[in-house]
């Protein structure tokens, strides 16, 4: 089933500016919409490009997908573009959003030392080490469309840079190196340096 969903046109609308808001090619537009004129008050299909739907106005936001972070930027991560990172827990030991005074910009899954976590989706790592302080062992996935997932305090990095990596693929243990009280995996969500809720693009808000 092709994943997306269906939104009606306005006076606005024509079949090259949705093109350009959606980020979608008209080829494509035309194919999920066989017959269609794209005409004012038409509901028409519109296919999800991976991860996000860019540029979608405000009134265009369907109910499944929810802003992703607080400064309510204008783009949408749909639940399942992106997979739980730590197979083996669901338990979020912290959440994103301020704490103790500062921002959390992440959320963190608890877990036993040497579980294995995994890319959040298909990517490229861009960063593999613990040259930054206090995430300790960190890896840095780059994604399409700008978005980069960040996987802390690891007890081992799997990787290296430039590695192409694939959604689901083991790319670290888990444990409690840098600055940490315990063991779990950090795990961000960024598009480009904003970062997200990782609880939105997870389905676990």
């Amino acid at each position: 089933m092709n994943s997306g969903h269906h939104i009606q046109l306005t006076n606005e609308d024509n079949l090259e500016s949705l093109s350009k808001e959606l980020n979608v090619s008209p080829l494509k537009l035309q194919e999920f919409n066989p017959g269609k004129t794209f005409k004012a008050g038409e509901w028409v299909f519109v296919p999800l490009k991976r991860g996000i739907i860019a540029n979608t106005r405000g009134n265009r936001s369907p109910a499944s997908f929810e802003s992703a972070n607080e400064e309510n930027t204008n783009l949408y991560l749909a639940s399942g573009q992106f997979v739980w990172p730590v197979p083996s827990s669901k338990r979020i030991s912290s959440n994103f959003g301020h704490r103790w005074g500062r921002k959390h910009e992440g959320i963190d899954i608890a877990a036993r030392k040497g579980a294995h976590f995994v890319s959040a989706a298909d990517g490229v790592v861009v960063y593999s080490g613990r040259e930054l302080g206090g995430y300790g062992n960190l890896t840095v996935v780059a994604h399409e469309d700008g978005f980069f997932t960040v996987y802390g305090h690891a007890d081992k990095n799997l990787t290296y840079k430039g590695q192409k990596v694939f959604q689901g693929q083991v790319i670290g243990h888990v444990g409690s190196t840098g600055r940490s009280t315990g063991n779990h995996l950090h795990f961000e969500i960024r598009h480009n340096s904003k970062a997200l809720n990782p609880a939105v693009a997870l389905g676990r808000n």
